[in-house]
């Protein structure tokens, strides 16, 4: 199963670390002008080594090096940007215990090696998408290898990253650890040691989990908050704070923050809140999904989002379901007490998602700077995949397309002072471009028609950067089986697909036969599950051992699968 766990890990590119292409000529392409929300229409981008060059609007004498793409009817906007991402997390069930205790099940540091080793499929997965740029906001000093030695031998997105996060309280799970991602810091004295043991590593900006508890309100720690903010600043750093309640974010503002990382949930928003921002330039990041993703997961009830279930990484979400298979006696007793009644958990999300995006809205129109991030690596939302879920959030709160496609680039770049780098199509800066297929303005969904990503000027093709192991792709097909996702699940199989009873009756022998079948049977039976109970993996065989609900049947089956070329060729059950 570990196998399955690492996933892409070890699977890159093999030109993974080659050179851009020297000379890249986009022609005839439309480009988003972010800042007026125009589409200048016809447009030649020519991109010289890693940079921008020139963008013109008439005919340009092409080099004869020059590699050409023809964009006629496509559209290319600024690479997009999620500012609010943990490594160190995977977005599977096990990996905040401070949350869910499971390390009876899976070993923490079973987790924060899975984490590590899945750090490259990350990179990948966020290039598919069209993210050319993340932030890590707190996570243990391993993210500046991330940053300093990962990211530059492999092909990934900009890596921008900070160390721990200072916080008056550290979670148990995470105080024995020898690299922490949160630390416990009630003085300034101890403030001022983390600060300095950070900052040879040049983070690049610096984060506070501003949480309060009865025993150590926010009015108790704003000293060391406001000492913390000090030091950052003294170093010319920015000052991302984690803070939820309308009145910790006041003073978060008023200790120097420059950035708010989550939503004010608990009040709507007021003119003093407005104005503190407005005056101090301050950036802020929505991130609506996340915590209601760590309830769907808990009841074993992901959303199943075609995203999700397309460009997740498998093993990952194959976890949110986990919950099934686990007794009252295995976890929780916060949990059991979910599964008996979760409709106050309901009520609870239902309050904070409307005063969120009511205070989105207000603060959009009140023209404070927002900008996209996920806080992909908590427990369901996922890295990558979860960027259009956050997007599709941000639409249900009134906001129009091209506010949040700046909030996706521009506005995040300038949020972390690197609007003279990237966020924009403009020459000088940064060729970090996504084609698309469509128009973003008049639809966000367009988002997905992703035609081809360009990264620092090199060109790269979403087929190479979605291809999977064939443990992953046979995950894929169980994980979309589990939804009932038909379209998802055909995906994963190849046209010509044939499957047999042991050793050669033939069932199945064309992927038209294979989705009738199928569709009537997700239509009809709506508490299908498969657990996987064993798996072997040889070459481009999968062997797996399955226990399947279906209605009040449960049977067990071998299946051995066969993947070609990125698809299940071939299907055998053993029954």
């Amino acid at each position: 199963m570990k196998s399955l766990f690492i996933g892409l890990a070890i699977l890159s590119l093999t030109n993974s670390t080659a050179q851009n292409d020297s000379i890249v000529v986009l022609t005839n392409i439309n480009v988003l002008d972010i800042h007026t929300g125009k589409v200048n229409k016809n447009q030649s981008l020519h991109i010289n080594g890693s940079k921008i060059a020139t963008i013109t609007s008439g005919k340009k004498i092409i080099p004869p090096e020059a590699k050409i793409i023809d964009g006629s009817g496509k559209f290319a906007i600024p690479g997009m940007i999620d500012t609010h991402i943990h490594f160190f997390q995977t977005g599977s069930l096990y990996t905040r215990p401070d949350a869910v205790d499971l390390r009876h099940i899976v070993p923490y540091a079973d987790e924060i090696q899975f984490a590590k080793d899945m750090t490259t499929d990350n990179f990948k997965r966020y290039l598919r998408l069209g993210i050319t740029s993340v932030m890590d906001i707190g996570g243990p000093f391993f993210n500046f290898k991330i940053r300093d030695s990962i990211a530059k031998a492999h092909l990934s997105p900009n890596v921008y990253v900070t160390g721990p996060l200072f916080s008056p309280f550290q979670p148990e799970a995470f105080s024995k650890l020898e690299d922490v991602p949160i630390a416990q810091i009630t003085s300034k004295e101890e403030a001022t040691a983390l600060f300095n043991k950070m900052l040879p590593y040049k983070p690049d900006f610096i984060k506070i989990w501003y949480i309060t508890r009865e025993d150590f309100t926010a009015e108790k720690s704003y000293p060391i908050v406001k000492h913390i903010s000090d030091l950052a600043h003294q170093n010319n750093l920015k000052l991302t704070v984690h803070a939820t309640n309308l009145s910790t974010a006041k003073l978060a503002i008023k200790a120097g923050a420059d950035i708010l990382v989550h939503s004010v949930r608990d009040e709507i928003v007021d003119d003093e809140f407005i104005n503190l921002l407005k005056k101090n330039n301050v950036t802020y990041i929505p991130t609506l999904i996340v915590s209601r993703n760590y309830g769907k997961s808990f009841l074993a009830k992901p959303d199943d989002h075609p995203q999700d279930l397309r460009f997740a990484n498998p093993a990952v979400y194959r976890s949110l379901t986990d919950m099934n298979k686990l007794s009252d006696a295995a976890v929780p007793n916060r949990i059991r007490k979910l599964r008996k009644d979760s409709k106050p958990l309901e009520k609870m999300y239902q309050k904070a998602d409307s005063v969120m995006l009511r205070n989105l809205k207000i603060l959009t129109e009140r023209n404070i700077t927002i900008a996209t991030g996920t806080d992909a690596g908590n427990i369901g939302t996922m890295h990558a995949s979860s960027y259009i879920q956050e997007i599709e959030a941000m639409q249900k709160s009134g906001i129009s397309n091209i506010d949040i496609l700046k909030a996706s680039t521009i506005n995040a770049a300038k949020g972390f002072g690197l609007d003279h780098t990237i966020g924009s199509i403009e020459e000088g800066k940064l060729a970090d471009l996504v084609i698309l297929d469509k128009n973003p303005l008049i639809n966000i969904q367009n988002l997905t028609t992703i035609h081809k990503i360009i990264k620092s000027g090199r060109i790269l093709e979403p087929s190479e950067l979605s291809k999977e192991t064939p443990e992953q792709v046979v995950q894929r097909q169980v994980n979309a089986y589990n939804a009932r996702a038909i379209d998802a699940f055909m995906d994963t199989y190849a046209e010509n697909i044939k499957i047999y009873n042991f050793p050669d009756e033939l069932l199945m022998d064309s992927k038209k036969v294979m989705r009738e079948n199928y569709k009537t049977k997700f239509e009809k039976v709506t508490n299908l599950y498969c657990e996987i109970k064993n798996r072997i993996v040889l070459g481009n065989h999968v062997i797996d051992r399955e226990y399947v609900r279906y209605e009040n049947k449960y049977v067990s089956v071998i299946a051995i699968y066969e993947v070609t070329n990125g698809k299940i060729s071939k299907v055998t059950f053993l029954r």
